[in-house]
C-alpha cells in the first residue's frame, strides 16, 4: 500500500519542482556552456560580466571572505562529455583562474 502511495508523491514533487522553475523562468533552456564561450572569459571579468556572457548564474561551490578579502568558486555544466562543466574562481569579484573538462570543441 506504502509504495502505491509515494510513487504519485513523488511524481507530483517533481512535477511541481519543474513547474516552479519554469514559471521563475519562462522560455529558457537549462543552462550549459559551451568550448566558445569558456574561450571568451577572460581573467579580470567580472561574475556579472561572465553570468551575462554565460546566460545563467553558476552554482557556488565554495565562499570564504578574510577581511577584506573575498573568494568564491562556481561550476557551470557543460556541452560536450557526460559530466562536462567549467569551474571559475574569483578573488573579490574578479576572475582569476578558470578550467574546464569534457567540453566539446563544436
Amino acid at each position: 500500500m506504502r509504495k502505491k502511495i509515494l510513487v504519485p508523491i513523488s511524481l507530483a514533487l517533481i512535477f511541481a519542482a519543474s513547474a516552479a522553475d519554469a514559471a521563475r523562468f519562462p522560455g529558457t533552456r537549462p543552462c550549459r556552456v559551451d568550448h566558445a564561450q569558456y574561450t571568451a572569459l577572460k581573467h579580470g571579468m567580472s561574475y556579472g560580466r561572465i553570468r551575462d556572457l554565460l546566460g545563467c548564474g553558476g552554482r557556488r561551490v565554495s565562499h570564504l571572505t578574510i577581511g577584506r578579502e573575498e573568494r568564491a568558486t562556481y561550476s557551470w555544466r557543460g556541452h560536450g562529455t557526460y559530466g562536462a562543466n567549467i569551474t571559475l574562481t574569483f578573488r573579490n569579484d574578479r576572475l582569476t583562474d578558470k578550467s574546464q573538462l569534457g567540453l566539446s570543441a563544436d
